[in-house]
């Protein structure tokens, strides 16, 4: 007996997370995809076991034709040509939780740069379609993913021409 009103299907189904949660969203994609139809992967933590899943899915022709149904989002922060993440934010002190601190790690995603390029050539080899977007100066923390969580929803189940227009945070 389901206790929520929920609709069934992959097409109704997404994984989104952050950080190695980036990563587990597209490895559930790839791993069940009778079951998830989207993943977003916000400053994913992308393993060499990731590239490795898209490859595989993308030898076998009904696999890779699976695969180019799904709806993948991509996204990160980190240094960017002149913009560099700042060391300390001091938005990053009003954060609530129990030390009243949460800086997140201001270099990492600038250095899980070569890896999201790395899966992003995959995905382009299998001809997938996905969307990906970087956020100069974006910090790997969950202050600086809510400042963009509007994005990934609205790929996912927002009409496109949406993503532009909506400003949650001025």
């Amino acid at each position: 007996m389901n206790r929520f009103r929920v609709k069934e299907g992959p097409e109704h189904c997404a994984a989104l997370g952050s950080s190695l949660g980036g990563q587990a969203s597209l490895q559930l994609l790839l791993r069940y995809p009778k079951i998830f139809g989207a993943a977003a992967c916000l400053s994913p933590c992308f393993q060499a076991g990731t590239i490795a899943a898209v490859v595989s899915k993308s030898i076998s022709p009904s696999e890779r034709e699976d695969l180019r149904s799904k709806t993948i989002y991509i996204d990160n922060g980190g240094d960017v040509d002149d913009t560099r993440v700042p060391v300390i934010d001091v938005m990053d002190h009003f954060t609530m939780n129990d030390r009243w601190w949460n800086p997140g790690y201001w270099w990492l995603d600038t250095t899980l740069q070569p890896m999201i390029d790395a899966v992003r050539f995959a995905l382009d080899q299998a001809g997938v379609q996905y969307r990906y977007e970087k956020f100069p100066g974006g910090r790997h923390n969950e202050r600086g993913w809510s400042q963009r969580i509007h994005r990934p929803l609205l790929h996912l189940y927002g009409k496109e021409n949406e993503n532009e227009s909506v400003n949650l945070f001025d």
